[in-house]
């Protein structure tokens, strides 16, 4: 905390003398230098967190939020690189004091000279030597790194080869190492073109069940339509049967009633005594 008040003074006491950006402010010392150190983080943020802030005042370059080697949580605390070395200065002025979460106030500082962590300057030294004794060697940048292909720079790839030419590997040669219940790739390939056939096979039964029952219920309706046309047919010939004798008999009786009237009218009158 004495720190960050320390450089607010200092950059307080720089705005009163008008020295703020010129070759006499203390920033200029730490003018070849792009890396910051940020402190009093609060350990459940991640980098993507201090990321998202510390970018507000340049692009970065590199980053390093240091954590915990055994158990990997962090320890509150981390480096960043700007691209340009002004951005430094821009974040030490803007964030020292600022509070990120839970009332934290962040110290903010230049870093004269940044180191890597002692794991990583060892691998980072010995990849180093490693390419100074091999330097000059073909290939020698890729010496003890396992490749993807057995491809060499000697035995490159045909790329206009025919497939048929292409080596095969039995199952023993692809991993030797493979458990004893584990399928090669051969296998589960074939598995997975008989498992393919399985399912267009049942695709295909499933699709003729359907057109079956939808030629059946064709079949069902047409009957049906049929049936309904005959009992139509039925019903309107017993009703033209019906209304002809009908009329037959309306004719019929019309007609004895007017032999009823003739007869009527030719008997003569009868005589009173």
């Amino acid at each position: 905390m004495n720190q960050i008040r320390e450089v607010e003074r200092i950059n307080q006491e720089e705005l009163a003398r008008g020295i703020s950006g010129t070759s006499a402010s203390w920033h200029a010392k730490y003018a070849r230098s792009a890396w910051v150190f940020v402190g009093n983080l609060a350990y459940e943020l991640t980098e993507g967190d201090v990321l998202a802030v510390m970018s507000e005042y340049g692009e970065i370059d590199d980053f390093h939020l240091v954590r915990d080697e055994d158990t990997g949580k962090s320890k509150g605390f981390c480096f960043c690189k700007y691209c340009d070395a002004r951005s430094c200065v821009l974040a030490v002025d803007n964030l020292c004091g600022f509070q990120m979460n839970q009332g934290r106030s962040l110290r903010v500082d230049h870093v004269e000279s940044y180191r890597l962590p002692k794991s990583l300057q060892d691998k980072e030294e010995e990849l180093q030597k490693r390419l100074q004794e091999n330097e000059g060697l073909e290939g020698h940048a890729y010496e003890g790194v396992e490749l993807k292909n057995d491809f060499s720079f000697h035995q490159g790839q045909d790329l206009f080869a025919p497939k048929a030419s292409k080596r095969k590997k039995s199952t023993e040669e692809e991993d030797p190492n493979r458990p004893e219940g584990r399928k090669s790739k051969e296998e589960q390939k074939r598995e997975k073109e008989r498992r393919k056939r399985e399912r267009a096979q049942i695709r295909q039964e499933r699709e003729e069940r359907r057109r079956e029952k939808r030629a059946k219920h064709m079949k069902d309706g047409d009957e049906a339509e049929d049936r309904s046309k005959g009992e139509r047919h039925r019903s309107s010939s017993s009703s033209r049967k019906h209304k002809k004798s009908s009329r037959k008999d309306d004719k019929k009786k019309r007609k004895k009633s007017e032999r009823r009237s003739r007869s009527r009218s030719r008997s003569p009158p009868s005589r009173k005594r």
